[in-house]
């Protein structure tokens, strides 16, 4: 399978050469996403990322962002690092979670609420700064972690008119991380895949619903197929990291061109969180409704429900977590309390301002991370 699967992904490259892309010299760096062109982390937080390279590294390093899964899928991602077939990717814990364990632990620990700035800005501090074992399976996997984010909270999008939890009573959901269980406490079935692959399971039948986050509906074409929203924020999980390089290619680098890329992360991760995600989502929530898609706000018994997951999460996190040998899941997600608490005031400052967002992550994370030590 995973002969088949690089071959595969080889030729990819290959046809788009002969289709002709430009050759990648010795200083371009190719980045696989499986997300579409078109969805707001390839069209604003990774621009913002390899021109800030570009410019600290005079051109000596450069990136080559090429998306729509033509070189890795969610999947193949980490993979896809880990063996060289691309120098960085998308990737997100729940989908390596044998690989990644105590990653996925902060991923599972849903936030609940509707704070994106905090729940963006606490999970990267998380991952990079107080969780050792994240640093360790990282470095196994030929991989450094610079960044992610969080996305705005997780809504229901279906094909028909879903109003209560009892209407999500033996529903197919797609969901992953913790959403996962809380699809499971709703009555329904949880489905695992990625939300580009749910597309078209929405379209054939095979999916009742996606619980994913509004911006979805454009960036991988749910608005038309999507017939009801459930408007009650259903949890968050973070981060998904956009910004994993090969720990081979980031060695090869000199000190500043490694300096240059932790220094570049702050302002993706800001735009990922606010341009991606919060902007976007209410330009496209408008755009839902102008399409007939029809709005239900979620009442008490949703309440319900996201208490009923919010106070089991870590207990069901710590449990699962020993499957995969991490021992010390209950630390992690103390270090995550903490710092959620923090970013939560730090949130009320910041609001929706991009340079206020860079300048935290910047001073309470990215100033104390040693890239000689990733």
């Amino acid at each position: 399978m995973r002969k088949s699967f690089f071959a595969a992904a080889l030729l990819a490259t290959g046809a788009m050469s002969l289709a002709g892309a430009a050759p990648v010299s010795a200083k371009e760096l190719v980045y696989g996403a499986f997300i579409s062109p078109k969805h707001g982390v390839m069209r604003y937080a990774l621009p913002i990322w390899g021109k800030a390279i570009a410019k600290s590294t005079n051109n000596a390093i450069t990136w080559k962002f090429v998306g729509g899964g033509q070189l890795v899928d969610v999947k193949g991602s980490l993979p896809g690092i880990k063996e060289g077939l691309v120098d960085g990717a998308f990737v997100i814990a729940p989908f390596a979670p044998s690989n990644l364990p105590s990653t996925n632990v902060i991923f599972s620990y849903q936030v609940f609420g509707e704070d994106t700035i905090a729940a963006g800005g606490a999970s990267n501090e998380a991952v990079l700064l107080h969780c050792p074992g994240c640093l360790e399976e990282a470095r196994k996997n030929n991989l450094v972690q610079l960044g992610g984010y969080a996305t705005t909270p997780y809504l229901m999008m279906c094909r028909k008119e879903v109003k209560t939890v009892a209407d999500l009573k033996g529903l197919k959901i797609r969901s992953a991380g913790g959403g996962v269980a809380l699809v499971r406490m709703s009555g329904a079935t949880p489905v695992a895949m990625s939300p580009t692959a749910a597309t078209q399971a929405l379209q054939r039948g095979a999916l009742d619903c996606v619980h994913g986050a509004a911006s979805w509906l454009r960036s991988y074409g749910y608005e038309d197929v999507v017939k009801a929203i459930v408007d009650y924020p259903l949890g968050m999980g973070a981060p998904a990291m956009h910004l994993a390089v090969s720990r081979k290619r980031f060695r090869e680098m000199t000190p500043a061109q490694r300096k240059a890329h932790v220094d570049a992360s702050a302002a993706s991760v800001a735009s990922a969180v606010i341009d991606a995600y919060i902007i976007s989502d209410g330009k496209i929530l408008e755009r839902a409704k102008k399409k007939g898609i029809k709005f239900f706000k979620g009442g008490k018994d949703f309440d319900e429900l996201a208490a009923k997951r919010e106070k089991a999460q870590r207990n069901d996190i710590v449990a699962r977590a020993k499957k995969f040998n991490v021992t010390d899941a209950a630390k992690i997600l103390d270090a995550y309390d903490k710092v959620i608490v923090k970013w939560r005031k730090l949130s009320k400052d910041i609001g929706t301002d991009k340079k206020k967002f860079e300048a935290a992550l910047k001073r309470e994370i990215y100033d104390k991370m040693d890239p000689e030590k990733l």
